[in-house]
């Protein structure tokens, strides 16, 4: 019986360290450093420093042939200053009248649209990247990858960062400026994680820079390239203050004619970020205010089920993909549209505080809201931790 279940032991051994993915080879791209002012941002790719950078073009079909020569040509350059990272992309077309972009509502699907799409794995973990696309007009999306139980593209997430682009008789051409401080990364590292992906849409062509087979592609950050040399990089003070305040008066006659009601109020709040390290983010929210927050787009629910809609308030975006365990399967333990909503009616908060980013391997994510007293309800405080352990290639 022992001999049995130690031979069953080493069976299971020898499986799992055959089934976990070698070290294949990785396709490389540098970034270069340029001085602050050097860059003129118009989408053009005109400034000299530009051609003294060797680009990459040796992308790949992945669509409507697998492994086929691209036919387009495409070439990428990457440079960076102490502030921004910096993405040059020359998309040649050989006929520009035939480029298709129609879309302009940001983080519209760019399926009828030429696109070019970028991810960054800033921690290098094939885990988690953010991903940044654009159409030859300057639409933008951006979003959170994430790689788990299949994967999560949360789009939601809006990260500040401007693509400039121009369309000639070459074809079209883009630069986008990225700022640091609104990525978190290990500043210890001076290589992340890089893909791209261009569309030919009156072709229905996807041509890949790396992980061009049908069963990897731009959405598994373990089948990109890398992007070496970036050293000297920082978020700068990593400190943000955002407030609002707003005054109101009326004046409105008694409903007996005798005078008038007078009423005034005078309301405020304060969110603040602090960057404790560049991995680790702190943040502060006192007297919330979600007026700028996307209103939800309208369904009709013809199931005894209620709508799942998604959260969309950036407060609770930031760090939303550390709480998820299982997507696919559709098991949501923790679900931030239940604080601050009641019966579908705002519930006002009154103060919360978050930490959220990565120590090591181990990620991160705390977070306290109290919602303020109403006529019809308690005040009530909601608390929960995540800690998640990454630990080989795709398990945690």
């Amino acid at each position: 019986m022992k001999k049995s279940l130690l031979a069953i032991f080493l069976l299971f051994i020898s499986i799992s360290l055959y089934s976990q993915p070698t070290e294949t080879y990785k396709k490389s791209l540098e970034a270069i450093k340029i001085n602050p002012g050097m860059i003129t941002l118009d989408g053009k790719l005109d400034e000299s420093f530009w051609s003294n950078i060797t680009g990459i073009e040796d992308f790949l079909m992945q669509e409507p042939i697998e492994g086929g020569e691209p036919s387009e040509k495409t070439v990428i350059k990457v440079a960076y200053d102490e502030k921004f990272l910096y993405i040059g992309a020359v998309l040649y077309d050989s006929n520009p009248e035939g480029i298709k972009s129609f879309k302009m509502r940001k983080d519209s699907p760019l399926n009828t649209d030429d696109r070019f799409m970028l991810i960054l794995d800033t921690y290098l973990d094939g885990r988690n990247a953010y991903f940044f696309e654009i159409n030859p007009k300057g639409l933008m999306g951006d979003g959170l990858l994430t790689i788990g139980q299949g994967l999560s593209l949360n789009k939601n997430w809006d990260g500040i960062w401007r693509p400039w682009t121009h369309i000639g008789d070459f074809g079209w051409s883009t630069e986008i400026r990225i700022p640091f401080h609104t990525l978190n990364f290990d500043p210890k590292k001076s290589t992340w994680g890089i893909n791209f992906q261009r569309t030919v849409r009156r072709k229905n062509e996807e041509i890949l820079w790396s992980g061009h087979k049908r069963n990897q592609g731009l959405f598994r950050p373990q089948n990109a390239g890398i992007l070496t040399g970036l050293k000297g990089i920082s978020q700068g003070l990593g400190l943000e203050i955002v407030g609002y305040g707003k005054t109101e008066a009326s004046k409105v006659q008694s409903e007996t004619g005798n005078g008038y009601n007078n009423n005034a109020g005078v309301d405020g709040g304060v969110d603040i970020n602090y960057n404790l390290t560049p991995g680790l983010k702190a943040s502060m929210t006192i007297n919330t205010d979600f007026a700028e927050t996307e209103v939800d787009d309208r369904q009709i629910n013809l199931t005894r089920f209620p709508i799942r809609f998604p959260e969309k308030r950036d407060f609770f975006l930031e760090g939303a993909n550390i709480y998820q365990f299982a997507p696919r399967s559709g098991v949501y333990p923790y679900f931030s549209r239940k604080i601050g909503l009641q019966s579908g009616n705002p519930v006002p908060i009154l103060f919360g505080g978050r930490i959220i980013g990565k120590i090591g391997k181990v990620e991160v994510a705390a977070q306290q809201v109290k919602t303020r007293e109403t006529s019809s309800l308690n005040s009530e405080d909601f608390s929960v931790i995540r800690l998640k352990q990454n630990f080989w290639k795709e398990s945690s």
